[in-house]
């Protein structure tokens, strides 16, 4: 993953807390490395007492940069666009939300280059963006801050950027999946430090992009003890040929493929348990590639004599996490944690 910077202490600290329907809700700054914080969620079963289980919550990438974790939690002011949005993925629901109301202590960060971490296009000069961002980019001048034209915009140029950022970062001698991964590795050492968590019963659960992260910190962090990958899983092989453009750059990781193929280091998470969920009508991923993965997985639990910590099931439906597939979800957490 090519990013090791010096660790510091999980401690985060609290700058808000509200209460809220059963739940409370904390904003908090995890201290990732000497260098820079993580913006963060927190949400917690309120009127619960000793040690409950906790979830890492990884939101999606979607094309959406201005959200990271409010994709998950929701608020009185969110905007049209990501009600809209959240109704589209999400069934609606906020994820983090259900899952603290199911008993779990929840946290959410903003992965880099969303949310409050998003690119700020006042900060870009016009020669910097590439061609196909060029004309969103000079639109911005005239659109109004929070209208959906605006965030319409200032998406394209985001995603026109997405690869200046991600070149940059491999000059730089590290990789966005590997920040990535560190940051969600850092929200797990902050859960271990609440009183309110069992350190030993620490899950993560995350949809497309977010279901890439949930694989990949899965792999990386032998705390995590459950996982759900929702609509992000495949076989390399019969990806790369036909479906390779369509995937962010944090979907590729340097060197991985001479190694591991995505399902074996998704089975890193091992003896912990692996729920795979795919999208039959997801046009992101050959469908080769989805029962592949699904299969390979099957064979390394079974050999590892431990069936029954593995499920991979295929749901009717495009690419989405809705509320069945999530209720799927938090059972199979609820089960292993």
């Amino acid at each position: 993953l090519g990013f090791d910077p010096a660790r510091l202490p999980g401690r985060g600290e609290r700058v808000a807390r509200e209460e809220r329907h059963g739940i409370t809700v904390e904003t908090v700054r995890i201290r990732a490395s000497p260098a820079y914080e993580i913006p963060a969620l927190v949400l917690a079963p309120a009127g619960r007492r000793g040690r409950l289980p906790a979830i890492v919550a990884l939101h999606c990438h979607g094309g959406q940069y201005a959200w990271g974790a409010r994709k998950l939690v929701s608020s009185p002011d969110d905007p049209p666009a990501l009600v809209a949005y959240r109704e589209r993925l999400y069934g609606g629901v906020p994820v983090a939300e259900a899952l603290a109301r199911r008993g779990f202590v929840v946290v959410a960060v903003d992965a880099l280059y969303f949310g409050e971490r998003r690119l700020r296009p006042e900060t870009v000069s016009a020669d910097a963006v590439p061609a196909d961002g060029r004309e969103a980019f000079r639109s911005l001048a005239s659109l109004a801050e929070g209208t959906a034209e605006r965030n319409t915009a200032e998406n394209r140029v985001a995603g026109a950027m997405e690869a200046v950022m991600a070149k940059t970062l491999l000059a730089a001698g590290a990789t966005w999946p590997g920040v990535i991964t560190w940051d969600d590795r850092r929200a797990v050492d902050y859960l271990a430090t609440r009183p309110d968590v069992d350190p030993a019963r620490i899950g993560c659960v995350g949809l497309s992009g977010g279901g890439l992260r949930a694989a990949q910190l899965a792999a990386a962090d032998p705390r995590i003890r459950a996982a759900c990958v929702a609509a992000w899983m495949t076989e390399l092989g019969p990806l790369l040929p036909s479906h390779a453009r369509r995937h962010t750059w944090m979907a590729y990781t340097p060197g991985l493929r001479a190694a591991l193929d995505l399902p074996d280091a998704a089975a890193l998470v091992a003896p912990g348990a692996l729920l795979v969920q795919q999208c039959a009508r997801d046009t992101l991923f050959p469908m080769e590639g989805m029962r592949g993965a699904v299969e390979k997985l099957e064979r390394i639990y079974a050999k590892a004599g431990i069936p029954e910590r593995f499920r991979g099931t295929f749901h009717d439906v495009p690419h989405s996490f809705p509320p069945a597939m999530q209720q799927e979800a938090f059972a199979w957490l609820e089960r292993w944690l």
